[in-house]
């Protein structure tokens, strides 16, 4: 089992479901085709999936990061509201 190191050193079970709500969060909010989005959506969870898999602990900020870089070289648009969706989460 993977376990998430939060910001605050607390750790937790790895929850794909939590990175897909936070890209759909993101990419949903694009002017893309339906098809394109979860296409986007489906690419980037895998890759997210694939990165962890082999790992006993990751941090968020490494998670975090490699959601930025994928968003970053598929859709710069989403990439902006992913951002905005994490500033927003963290008040």
């Amino acid at each position: 089992m993977i376990k998430v190191i939060k910001k605050g050193g607390e750790k937790e079970k790895f929850d794909l479901a939590k990175v897909k709500k936070s890209l759909v969060s993101a990419i949903e909010q694009t002017d893309l085709p339906s098809e394109k989005k979860n296409q986007l959506i489906e690419e980037i969870t895998k890759k997210i999936l694939e990165f962890v898999k082999e790992k006993k602990e990751v941090f968020t900020s490494e998670i975090e990061a490699k959601i930025i870089l994928e968003l970053e070289e598929n859709c710069p648009e989403a990439a902006k509201f992913w951002r905005e969706y994490r500033t927003q989460k963290k008040k």
